[in-house]
């Protein structure tokens, strides 16, 4: 009787084990209920604009996109809808490939997901046409269409001068180029200079605290009565956005 009672505890034991095996199995099997985001990009070579779309995200998540580099600025954000998506319409940049974080906010914190590769546009303008428009007027800086995409390392404020800063670029024929600024300070140089190659330019003048050289200036935009240059101030970039002077 007591072998047969001990033979029954032990085949009972084995029994609880194999289903506290079976159940802890099932529970390491579920899925925890949380997605990971899904990036996806659609490039539109002939409006030279990138959608970005996030899914599979909990309603009302911030994203944004940040520049992938030392000092790298966020270019765009926002929140994830209804549906967990979070759209982004984001323009190519004339001689730029843009890498981009997609970045988004888990416990107060960023979480990377995806880096985004967004090709360069190619300057459709000929270097004659590009001289053309440039010195057919003069451009007033705009600051909404102004922005920094990697802010400098220095403590210069680049920042202030590629955005907040009024300004007015005047290109003139033969090479000669008038800087004036007009809030938050005044000042004006008329002894700067701007010289092209390969479409691209090289505008030197000063501010100041001292000479002022803004190298590898991309023309991103121009026409009659746009323009738009990528800038490279120290080791900054800014894109600089202008309106013709009434």
């Amino acid at each position: 009787m007591k072998k047969n009672v001990c033979n029954f505890l032990a085949v009972l034991c084995l029994l609880m084990g194999v289903v506290t095996m079976v159940s802890c199995s099932k529970d390491d099997d579920a899925p925890s209920g949380k997605q990971e985001p899904v990036v996806q990009m659609n490039l539109d070579e002939k409006a030279k604009t990138a959608t970005i779309a996030v899914n599979k995200l909990d309603a009302n998540t911030h994203v944004q996109l940040v520049y992938a580099t030392v000092r790298g600025q966020v270019l765009a954000e926002g929140f994830a809808d209804d549906k967990g998506t979070a759209l982004f319409k984001v323009e190519q940049l004339v001689g730029y490939e843009q890498i981009l974080k997609v970045v988004v906010q888990e416990n107060e914190r960023g979480k990377t997901v995806k880096e985004l590769k967004i090709p360069a546009a190619t300057q459709q303008l000929t270097e004659q046409q590009l001289q053309s428009l440039l010195t057919k007027q003069a451009w007033n800086s705009v600051a909404k269409k102004s922005r920094v995409l990697i802010k400098n390392s220095d403590k210069t404020p680049y920042d202030r001068l590629a955005g907040e800063a009024q300004k007015t670029f005047k290109f003139e024929t033969g090479g000669k180029f008038i800087f004036t600024v007009s809030s938050p300070m005044k000042h004006f140089d008329d002894k700067g200079t701007w010289t092209i190659s390969n479409k691209v330019l090289t505008i030197s003048t000063r501010i100041p605290i001292g000479p002022l050289e803004m190298k590898n200036v991309r023309v991103n935009k121009l026409t009659d009565s746009e323009l738009s240059l990528l800038v490279e101030l120290s080791d900054g970039l800014f894109l600089m956005g202008f309106e013709p002077e009434k």
